[in-house]
């Protein structure tokens, strides 16, 4: 008798997304953009949105369960997520809990402040070609309120040698029109009220290190 070949069907772990809300930001008649976010789709359901980067060629960029967090930046959100069982939560999210006791415990959403506080930071002098008129710029880890570990994200209206360890942040959006589903939706600023320390003599050495970066930039225009 001859052998009989079994064949298993693969399980179907998701249905596929229907994406029905579609925005494109390249512009007319433009086919080389360098690296640039050219647009978005979201499914009819908000749970699945998809980026499409150009860098070269054209990327897709899939933020299956992460799709809330890129989408809430479109909205002006910051969203993280927290463990039902201990508590901790997180921006960036986490999709499961890190923490041994909770065993992988699946986190849930929950909206976060657009408050923060500066982990560490640095000032970058030099950049890719895009930003280069934009030097020097004050990078942070930022702690969100609430959150149990840092995001990146640009520090504006500062001068470099006042940032500092700790201090207060706000976070605040580009225009709604101008976002595009990525971090860089969003800043950090120092809060409302917040007052540098008095100059000293390690911000006097960085501000010395950074006001030759700003005569270079000058010369770029």
């Amino acid at each position: 008798m001859g052998e009989t070949m079994v064949i298993k069907k693969r399980k179907k772990f998701a249905e596929e997304p229907n994406f029905t809300e579609k925005k494109s930001y390249r512009p007319e008649n433009v086919k080389e953009t360098g690296l640039a976010f050219v647009g978005h789709e979201i499914s009819d359901d908000g749970n699945a949105m998809n980026q499409f980067l150009h860098y070269d060629q054209l990327y897709t960029i899939r933020h299956g369960w992460n799709s809330r967090f890129f989408k809430g930046l479109l909205d002006g959100k910051i969203w993280g997520t927290r463990c039902p069982k201990c508590g901790d939560t997180w921006v960036p999210v986490r999709s499961h809990c890190w923490n041994l006791d909770c065993n992988l415990q699946k986190t849930e959403w929950v909206e976060m402040p657009l408050k923060a506080k500066v982990h560490t930071w640095t000032i970058a002098g030099w950049s890719g070609r895009s930003s280069l008129r934009r030097l020097p710029i004050v990078l942070v880890y930022g702690v969100v309120e609430g959150s149990k570990v840092a995001i990146a994200n640009e520090l504006h209206g500062i001068d470099p040698w006042d940032a500092e360890f700790g201090m207060s942040l706000k976070i605040v959006f580009k225009p709604e029109e101008e976002r595009v589903g990525a971090v860089t939706d969003f800043h950090f600023e120092p809060d409302d009220g917040w007052k540098p320390s008095p100059i000293n003599e390690e911000k006097e050495r960085i501000r010395e290190l950074v006001e030759p970066v700003y005569e270079w930039v000058k010369t770029f225009r």
